[in-house]
């Protein structure tokens, strides 16, 4: 057993919800993982806007790619007992 305090309902919530103004200030390190992830998701964008008809799937695929990169950035920025 681990002789640290179990996190509180706050605690959790607190590292769940966290935001830019709350959270650590980014490293130079974070940064540029931020920007690599950004570069992929693009990229891949870019193929699906140009190989693929306007349709209800390809504005599903976007989207998705929309959640990879927030999901994606949150875990850089992730901290404490949900990291």
């Amino acid at each position: 057993m681990s002789a640290l305090p179990e996190p509180t309902a706050e605690d959790r919530a607190r590292a769940r919800f966290f935001t830019a103004t709350s959270g650590q200030p980014a490293t130079d390190e974070q940064r540029a993982a931020v920007t690599r992830i950004n570069e992929a998701v693009v990229a891949l964008a870019v193929v699906i806007e140009a190989n693929t008809p306007s349709s209800r799937n390809k504005s599903i695929a976007l989207t998705a790619l929309e959640d990879v990169s927030m999901r994606a950035n949150r875990s850089i920025f992730a901290t404490g007992p949900l990291a």
